[in-house]
């Protein structure tokens, strides 16, 4: 089997060691010769870090590295560009001072690098001047790519004045590249948010941002034709391993980490996930346990609402353009962070909207455990006990215990969310499944309606009507739950299954609930 290229970013390396390179440089090719400035924003390890070491060594003429690639025969090997290469991850930016020095030491090293030698002080003039100098030096236009361009703000987003003052040092180091655009051949700029062209960019000509385009919603990720096609051994050993058949395995690998989508249409797998799980042969959470950024857990909790992790939610083009360091908006910062994809896009009234969920099983399970320790406070142990008690309170029918789990949770929860209505109760009421390991399904289309909440335990599978009132008593709001479920015939694609019947019923101080094999 290839090597599996795990924690590797560099191109040269990929290709001169023999891993596996899905190869992209079909789009690589359509960007390089339909524009000059172009900016793409992913989730954070998402192949942007690779694509950009791509595109280095393509323009540098790297033509041995591109061999049986499809843009080997389409490139003009004989043109050779000199390329700046910047990465913001390997700077200091502790504030701004440090993100200034280590700006200055960049334009040293690069000068060194082609053997120019600089004068000015002033940091965009200095830039300014290694663009010219390059230029005038090779004879060639000069090749600008920009990784992690927002690690500088995003890793400070907490601490507004840090954020804000690193912004103002990267808004004044981009003014050269508009002053000497006639010496660039090519800008592309990577990031994990996209943020005001005017807060950052402004001294930039706008570059085309290719982020919800149609066209590149495959530049990073693995789209499934590619997982097949380059890991099909790595899918058959999984498969092994897992004591799974081939198709089994896909289904459960599509399961946990595809999903990914910038036009609802064309979905990707998550590359840093799919290669850890070649690489371990284990399903588990990788890329969430990698590191979530903890302004994303505390914006969150700030807005004091679950909404957008257990139900879909509607977006405009605005929501999911641009990010204000000033005034975070909650589907803005998941749907850039990759915790949020859109599944539908649709066009009304002239405008397009978007329907947005979170993608997987990898993304849902950890991103809803993180929220509701952080707000339960809850301990991983007592978690555990939690769940043992859920499963016997289940499949032993006992309504007592079963309310006292849901209490121990809903307590904790109700106080710092918003919420008095049905929806608010059934969208708790599916956290606490996901926070005790069970996995359902919500609102599930029936034969003559929507069940609120399906789900498994064991072998059982339970078929359950949420409802809330503020006026009637639990024991009222519980008999019109199974009389909604009878009516409705909830059960009909379960009824070979003896499923158990739960009412759950909620009022304005009060939860109660009550088991059924049977419907009277």
């Amino acid at each position: 089997m290839q090597k599996l290229p795990v924690g590797i970013q560099t191109f040269s390396e990929i290709r001169e060691e023999g891993y596996v390179y899905v190869d992209k440089t079909k789009y690589i090719h359509e960007i390089t010769t339909r524009g000059k400035p172009y900016f793409l924003s992913r989730p954070r390890r998402f192949g942007k870090s690779l694509l950009i070491s791509t595109l280095k060594e393509l323009f540098e003429g790297n033509k041995k590295l591109f061999k049986d690639l499809y843009i080997y025969d389409k490139w003009d090997w004989n043109k050779k560009y000199p390329v700046i290469k910047i990465d913001f991850g390997s700077m200091d930016y502790e504030n701004s001072d440090e993100l200034k020095d280590s700006l200055f030491d960049f334009l040293d090293e690069t000068s060194e690098k082609f053997e120019i030698e600089l004068k000015r002080r002033n940091l965009s003039q200095r830039f300014g001047e290694l663009i010219k100098k390059i230029n005038k030096k090779f004879k060639e236009k000069v090749v600008i790519l920009i990784d992690e361009y927002d690690k500088p703000i995003i890793d400070h987003i907490a601490n507004f004045k840090i954020a804000d003052d690193n912004r103002k040092t990267l808004n004044n180091f981009y003014q050269s590249l508009k002053a000497n655009d006639e010496f660039i051949k090519f800008i592309f700029i990577t990031g994990i948010s996209k943020f005001s062209s005017t807060s950052i960019f402004s001294g930039l000509n706008n570059p085309k941002d290719i982020t919800l385009s149609k066209n590149y919603t495959k530049i990073c990720g693995y789209t499934h034709k590619e997982l097949e096609d380059y890991f099909k051994e790595h899918i058959e050993n999984l498969a092994n391993e897992e004591s799974l058949s081939y198709e089994e395995t896909i289904a459960k690998i599509e399961y946990w980490y595809d999903g990914y989508t910038w036009d609802g249409k064309n979905k990707v797998y998550n590359p840093f996930s799919t290669l850890l799980l070649f690489d371990e042969r284990e399903f588990s959470n990788y890329w969430f346990s990698s590191g979530t950024p903890t302004f994303l857990i505390e914006t969150l909790k700030k807005e004091n609402t679950l909404k957008p992790i257990i139900e879909p939610i509607f977006a405009t083009k605005s929501n999911l353009d641009t990010f204000k360091i000033e005034d975070i908006h909650p589907t803005t910062l998941l749907f850039q962070t990759g915790y949020l994809t859109i599944k539908e896009k649709n066009k009304k009234h002239g405008s397009i909207e978007y329907i947005l969920d979170i993608p997987n099983y990898e993304v849902r399970e950890s991103l809803i455990n993180e929220l509701i320790i952080t707000y339960t406070n809850l301990s991983e142990n007592h978690l555990k006990e939690l769940k043992n008690k859920t499963y016997t309170s289940i499949l032993n029918k006992d309504s007592k215990e079963f309310i006292e789990v849901l209490e121990s949770i809903y307590h904790r929860l109700s106080y710092p969310l918003k919420g008095d209505d049905e929806k608010y109760y059934h969208g708790i009421f599916l956290v606490a499944l996901y926070l005790l390991g069970i996995d359902s399904q919500g609102e599930v289309t029936t034969y003559s309606g929507r069940a609120d909440t399906i789900f498994k335990i064991k072998d059982k599978t339970i078929i359950t009507e949420i409802k809330y009132s503020s006026t009637k008593s639990t024991k009222t709001i519980i008999k019109e739950a199974f009389k909604q479920i009878k009516e409705k015939k909830y059960y009909t694609r379960y009824k070979n299954e003896n499923p158990i019947y739960l009412a759950l019923a909620f009022s304005k101080n009060d939860i109660d609930c009550e088991f059924k094999e049977k419907l009277e």
